[in-house]
Order: structure tokens, then C-alpha cells, then sequence
């Protein structure tokens, strides 16, 4: 069995959309398709692994998210080499906790023409909270990493990281228009309470 080395998400400060970081031959780039989701956005991380010189096998990757993150089913897809000759996408089971995601394989073949290819998507949840920068990390476990067989690489702090925005507020009177007061298409605007009863000019307009 390979050694894999988790590690725990990190939080900082600074916003990415790519980083990248390398472990012997191997180099590792993780992309986020949008670094300032608003809450209820859908985000997804792809990382791909590329090795230099002989054949590697990677038979891990776990990565780590805040714990605001929620992993949409389904959406853990690897794209690899084919015996016959092709590259095909599959969709994966992966082990989960609160903070991280796990796929593992009996080795995917890895070289300079045969990237691996992960990708994954989460909802931005209301549990995050807006304004704040969430990172996230990598972990991988393969032969060959360039310091012997059956070797681990560890990126806690690899990246990239979000900030999350405020989800947009819908005016609940006129979600059409929320500028203005209702749907009645007038100009006139609410009249001041008198007596504890309000008066309307001109709200509906004329006939």
C-alpha cells in the first residue's frame, strides 16, 4: 500500500485561480473555476498531475476544502489512460469527511502524454461567511514520485483560494423589477402613516 500524507485545509489571505507544485518528477497544478463565488454558487476544483522521464502511477489524490464546502454528488470524475489507447473521463466514488476528498486507484498511468486529470465541485454553503479568503490543499500518493517507489507528497497549503461574496438579495415585492416598490408601473411613492394609516399616491397610476 502507498504512504499518503493528508493534510488539513488552510485558510490565508490572497485569492488564486491556479497553483501549481511539483514532487520529483512530478508537477501538480490545481485550478478553481471561480475564485469569488457568491454563496449558493457551484465551484470546481481541477487538478492535474504530469510526470517527466519513465512511467508513474498515481494511486491517490485527497484533497482538502473548508468545511463550508459541500461536494455535490456525482461530480468526482477522473480522466486518464485507457488501455487501448484512449483518455476516458470516469466518475468516481470518493471518501468523504467534513474537509476532505478522497479517490483511489489500483494506479493510474502518469507521464508527460498521459496527464491524470481530477475534477470536482462543491456548493458555497451559508455557512460561509462573505468577505473570507478559504484555501485548500492536496495530497498524493504514487510510484515514482522521483525519491523511490511507493512514495507520498504533501501540499496543505497548495491552493487555490476563494473569497466568498454575500448571496444577492431578491426584493421580495418585485423580484422582476427590485428597484422599485411593486408592479403596479407607477411613479408615486408610499405616503407617510397618518393615524396608523398609510395613504398611496400615485403607486398604481393612472387609468
Amino acid at each position: 500500500m502507498i504512504a499518503l500524507a493528508v493534510g488539513a485545509s488552510a485558510l490565508g489571505a490572497g485569492v488564486a485561480t491556479a497553483e501549481t507544485a511539483t514532487s520529483g518528477a512530478y508537477t501538480f497544478t490545481r485550478t478553481v473555476d471561480n475564485a469569488s463565488p457568491k454563496v449558493g454558487d457551484t465551484i470546481t476544483y481541477t487538478t492535474v498531475s504530469k510526470k517527466s522521464g519513465i512511467d508513474g502511477y498515481i494511486s491517490r489524490f485527497t484533497e482538502t476544502h473548508a468545511a463550508c464546502l459541500t461536494f455535490v454528488p456525482g461530480s468526482a470524475k477522473v480522466t486518464k489512460f485507457h488501455v487501448g489507447g484512449t483518455m476516458t473521463e470516469t466518475t468516481e466514488t470518493p471518501e468523504l469527511t467534513a474537509t476532505t476528498l478522497e479517490v483511489t486507484s489500483a494506479g493510474w498511468i502518469n507521464n508527460g502524454s498521459k496527464p491524470v486529470t481530477m475534477k470536482t465541485s462543491y456548493t458555497v454553503t451559508a455557512s460561509c461567511a462573505p468577505g473570507t479568503v478559504y484555501g485548500s490543499g492536496l495530497a498524493v500518493g504514487a510510484t515514482v514520485m522521483g525519491n523511490g517507489f511507493q512514495s507520498s507528497a504533501n501540499f496543505a497549503n497548495l491552493g487555490p483560494s476563494i473569497t466568498v461574496r454575500a448571496a444577492d438579495v431578491v426584493d421580495p415585492v418585485d423580484p422582476v423589477d427590485p428597484t422599485g416598490p411593486g408592479t403596479g408601473g407607477g411613479t408615486g411613492s408610499l405616503g407617510s402613516l397618518s393615524g396608523g394609516l398609510g395613504s398611496l399616491s400615485g403607486l398604481f397610476g393612472k387609468s
